[in-house]
């Protein structure tokens, strides 16, 4: 006899790390569905949920248990590379009638323009819900201040889940007869650039605070807010500034380049030309050398040319708070940027 099904999966786009606020999000999901569960033949109640990549990839080496309804967090990222336990499934819009039923959220608001599998479902979820389509549901869940907008929608996708899964044949209400809705304005799609400018004498994984590179670090910051981080070395950025001028980004600066001879003009270069929304890191690190002793100096010329103003990171902890807080800024003040004012945001 097969085993039952499950009442749901939650599929995210998957890092090394644990997203907190993914964990947090499924956890309230799942007691919702459970408080709203009526098992039957066939059905138990249950969901699942991979944290990680590693942990999905090693639940899909066994085997994984059939689920009624798969719940996909649509993010930049996923959309770009949709996790193996649902690539297959992305772009099969007229596939949509029989279990597993597909129920996304839109767990970033600013989606790039494109048709994919449940798109009307997701947004159908905010009519009631502004907040939702225009911060996406990562920002409600961040923020106390929504939490009754966060609890409606969560019992509401939780109503449905529950529905479509105790009555697999039939077509649930909220995927019949939907009309395709338009999305909300939103951004052309732009990645976030880190970009790097370090000595000339600095490898590929230069960590000097020695625990992991500083780009693989601000690729995992950039990943924890959901965002689709792309690499640039300070070589590539001259020739990108088109590049610069509409995404956000974050520069990670070796304070020891002011001082090379061949990347300190493309440094000062950089520091003078780019956007007011992107934020700059200077780290300055135990192996500087004889930069040690003019690091007060080179900060000082760093933020007479950064219109943003400057970072310092001398330590691991330091750089840990200084790159988390970087990628936030540059991706709200880019946000800011591109959206039209108010009339009443000019009165405060």
């Amino acid at each position: 006899m097969p085993a039952p099904d499950l009442y749901f999966a939650l599929i995210h786009a998957r890092t090394s790390i644990a997203n907190q606020w993914v964990e947090a999000f499924y956890h309230r999901l799942d007691l919702e569905v459970q408080s709203r569960a009526v098992p039957m033949p066939g059905l138990r109640a249950g969901s699942l949920y991979f944290p990680t990549a590693g942990a999905a990839r090693r639940a899909l080496d066994i085997g994984l248990p059939r689920v009624r309804v798969l719940v996909p967090l649509y993010t930049r990222e996923f959309l770009h590379d949709p996790p193996p336990d649902f690539g297959d499934r992305l772009h099969r819009l007229g596939d949509q009638t029989e279990p597993p039923f597909v129920h996304p959220v839109l767990w970033e608001a600013h989606l790039p323009a494109r048709r994919v599998n449940g798109l009307a479902q997701a947004m159908s979820l905010g009519r009631s819900v502004q907040e939702y389509l225009e911060c996406g549901m990562a920002a409600l869940c961040r923020l106390n201040a929504y939490a009754a907008e966060l609890r409606r929608i969560v019992e509401e996708l939780a109503d449905r889940l529950v529905t479509a899964a105790e009555n697999p044949d039939r077509v649930p209400a909220w995927l019949h007869g939907r009309p395709e809705l338009p999305m909300p304005p939103r951004m052309s799609e732009a990645r976030f650039l880190i970009t790097v400018v370090r000595a000339h004498r600095r490898g590929p994984d230069w960590a000097p605070f020695g625990a992991g590179s500083v780009t693989e670090r601000a690729v995992y910051a950039a990943q924890r807010l959901s965002l689709l981080p792309e690499i640039l070395l300070g070589t590539q950025a001259p020739s990108a500034a088109d590049r610069f001028r509409e995404s956000a980004g974050v520069l990670l600066l070796d304070s020891g380049v002011l001082d090379d001879p061949l990347n300190g003009p493309v440094a000062e270069q950089l520091l003078r030309t780019m956007p007011p929304w992107m934020t700059v890191v200077m780290l300055i690190g135990p192996d500087n050398g004889d930069h040690l002793a003019r690091a007060h100096e080179l900060v000082a010329k760093a933020r007479a040319l950064a219109p943003n103003g400057v970072q310092i990171a001398r330590d691991d902890r330091e750089f840990q708070r200084a790159v988390d807080e970087a990628v936030a800024k540059a991706r709200r003040n880019f946000l800011r940027s591109r959206q039209p004012r108010r009339p009443w945001e000019d009165l405060r």
